[in-house]
Order: structure tokens, then C-alpha cells, then sequence
């Protein structure tokens, strides 16, 4: 297969991507390492599978994208267990196989459980009992190892289902898991602290849904392990050009609370990441400030992209009140802003509904 060469990715981005580019030196010291995936790059995903570890897809794996995550610095893939295979996300569930491949590309694999995340009431004890189970299951079919980490979606805000039916439902699952695995949550600021008030859960982990409930302030709290700060990246140097259309969320570690997520290496050991970096990448990601705030092709220049108010972006460099951007998390900047609208990754503005709209990225 080819090498992705500096310069081809650099051209690659600039002939596929809707986003514009500066001319600026690539870099993999800041952008986010951490991706999840609601479906796994198969070339062969578009057929239906009811049996979760069915050969009838999910088997030739698109190894140009694989080899593109290492280059540009991602190290860890997050991926689903869930009840059933979607009818757009033909390979949601993690295999075997699929666990073998990234591990094949160096990639260390954490597990998220979701099904049905955004059921009005679903979140139950007798539900909560039934997911681990159906988890515990699963993760003897990939050979997950014990003392890694499974988190559970909540993937609502708190007004679908009760404090009460959530701390149930945790609490059934840690009893079943009988400390085999370490419980984590994917959930709303409001649920997270929950849970960790509880004592149910041991990770954190919050979406980019900064209107759900509590969110601002459990964000500003420091309390998280780790945070999906872009969702839905199709239009980047890492998720074009690999023959397929392919979507990716980031996330960033709080480097105050742990360097571990939970994840698990190819001999089944935990992967623990390097403070300095988990620095560095949490140093050089920033809140937007403001409703709406432009990003130039150059200091004062023409507008090329917008960024809302309580969303992230990766800064590459800063003079002179500049920031120079990185929007979609591939490590090359987009263009510039005005640093003043920007806070840093401790000081979460609270999200207000504004006319801004999120550009595709």
C-alpha cells in the first residue's frame, strides 16, 4: 500500500477538503490522539450483518486509513459494543478481528457500550443488569482483557430519564461486573457527576453537547477523565481520500485527573499516555468566547471559516493577538482568529443559542 508522505497529505488535504490551508509546518504534538468511531472502516460495510461476528462484511479492512491515523499521531480508537449492527452503521460492533487489526496498526482499543441511548426511560436497573451482561459477553468474544475499561452510553440530555433509573442502572452494572471491568460513563455533565457522586463509575468521559445539562459547569469542575471535543469529521486531511467516506470524533484527556482512559494494548496491557503530551494537547486547546468568531486566511485578511461559542478549536501557534487554527483536528491549520475570543480548556463559556451554525469540518 503507499506511504502517506508529508507532502502528499498536505496535498491530499488541499485537493479533497471544503476547508481551506495555510501553508504551516504538520504537526502531531497537539491535535487530539484519541478517536472514537461509530463505524469501523470496512471497504466491505455497506451489507447488513444481524450476526455481530458474521464474515458476510466487516472483513476487507481499509488499511490506507489505518496507516493515516498512525501518521498523524492517533494512538487510540474507541469502539461499540451494542445489541444489534445499525442500518447505516453496518459495522458498529467490534470484532475479533477488527480488535486484531488495530492492534496490527499500533493502535491501543478502549470499548464504549451504547444501544438505544437516547430511549425515553430506558435507563433502568433491570436494563442496567441486562447491558452488562450482554457486555461481559462481548468482551469475551474479542478477548477484552479484565481490569480495562467499558463505558456505558447515556446518550441523551437529563430529561429523558430519571436521576433515579441512571444511578439504578449503574449501580446493576457494577454488581455485575463484579469489579472485572472499570465502569465508565459517556454522559451529560449533569450524569457524570451523578455517577461519580455515586461512586458507580471510575471514568468520566463528556460528549460536545454543550446545551446538555450540567455540562458547563462539571466541565469547569476538572472532575472529567475525558472529553469528545469534535464530532462527525469527514472533511479532514486524516478522513479524506481513502476510497470510502469515513467519520471520526476526537476527544482530549484532562491531563489533571489521569493519563489513561482505560484502554488496552495488543498484549492486553493498559494504555497509559505520556504526561508531557497530554500537556501539551490540553495546553493547546481553547474554548470559543464568542457567538460567533471569523477565521481569517490571514491576520486581518478574507473570512474563511467561522467557529460558535462553547465549541473548541486546536491552536498551532499564536502573535502578535493571533491565533493560527486547526479546525478539524489533522494537525494542519485552517487559517487564523483573533485570540481575545478564545478562553482556555479550564474556563468552558456557558453555551447560548446563537444564529452561529457549525460548519461541516
Amino acid at each position: 500500500m503507499p506511504t502517506l508522505t508529508r507532502r502528499s497529505f498536505l496535498m491530499q488535504s488541499v485537493a479533497l477538503t471544503a476547508l481551506p490551508r495555510i501553508a504551516a509546518a504538520y504537526t502531531t504534538t497537539s491535535n487530539a490522539h484519541i478517536i472514537d468511531m461509530g463505524n469501523a472502516a470496512y471497504l466491505d460495510r455497506k451489507q447488513s450483518r444481524p450476526d455481530l461476528d458474521a464474515l458476510d462484511g466487516c472483513t476487507r479492512p481499509n488499511h490506507d486509513f489505518y496507516d493515516a491515523l498512525a501518521q498523524v499521531g492517533v494512538n487510540t480508537v474507541i469502539r461499540y459494543y451494542s445489541d444489534q449492527n445499525n442500518a447505516n452503521l453496518n459495522c458498529k460492533n467490534v470484532t475479533r478481528r477488527e480488535r486484531d487489526l488495530l492492534h496490527e496498526h499500533g493502535l491501543a482499543l478502549a470499548i464504549v457500550y451504547q444501544f438505544e441511548g437516547r430511549g425515553k426511560n430506558r435507563f433502568t436497573g433491570a436494563r442496567g443488569a441486562q447491558d452488562a451482561e450482554f457486555c461481559l459477553e462481548r468482551a469475551r468474544t474479542i478477548g477484552q482483557p479484565s481490569g480495562s475499561t467499558i463505558y456505558f452510553g447515556v446518550d441523551s440530555d437529563a430529561g429523558l430519564n430519571s436521576d433515579r433509573g441512571v444511578t439504578e442502572y449503574f449501580r446493576a452494572v457494577s454488581r455485575i461486573f463484579a469489579g472485572r471491568y472499570d465502569v465508565g460513563i459517556y454522559a451529560a455533565g449533569a450524569r457524570c457527576q451523578l455517577i461519580q457522586n455515586a461512586g458507580l463509575a471510575s471514568r468520566f468521559w463528556v460528549p460536545e453537547a454543550p446545551a446538555w445539562l450540567g455540562t458547563h459547569t462539571y466541565m469547569n469542575s476538572g472532575r472529567w477523565h475525558l472529553f469528545q471535543n469534535k464530532t462527525n469529521i469527514d472533511l479532514s486531511a486524516v478522513t479524506d481520500g481513502h476510497g470510502q467516506k469515513i467519520h471520526i470524533d476526537t476527544n482530549i484527556v484532562n491531563p489533571e485527573q489521569t493519563r489513561s482512559i482505560g484502554a488496552f494494548n495488543r498484549d492486553g496491557s493498559e494504555r497509559l499516555y505520556d504526561p508531557p503530551h497530554l500537556d501539551a494537547v490540553a495546553n493547546a486547546h481553547y474554548w470559543v468566547n464568542q457567538d460567533r468568531l471569523p477565521v481569517y486566511d490571514y491576520p486581518g485578511g478574507s473570512e474563511v471559516a467561522h467557529l460558535c461559542i462553547a465549541r473548541t478549536v486546536h491552536v498551532t501557534s499564536s502573535n502578535d493577538g493571533w491565533a493560527e487554527v486547526d479546525i478539524n483536528e489533522d494537525g494542519l491549520p485552517n487559517g487564523y482568529c483573533q485570540q481575545d475570543g478564545l478562553l482556555p480548556l479550564g474556563q468552558m463559556p456557558k453555551w447560548r443559542s446563537t444564529s452561529c451554525k457549525l460548519m461541516d469540518i
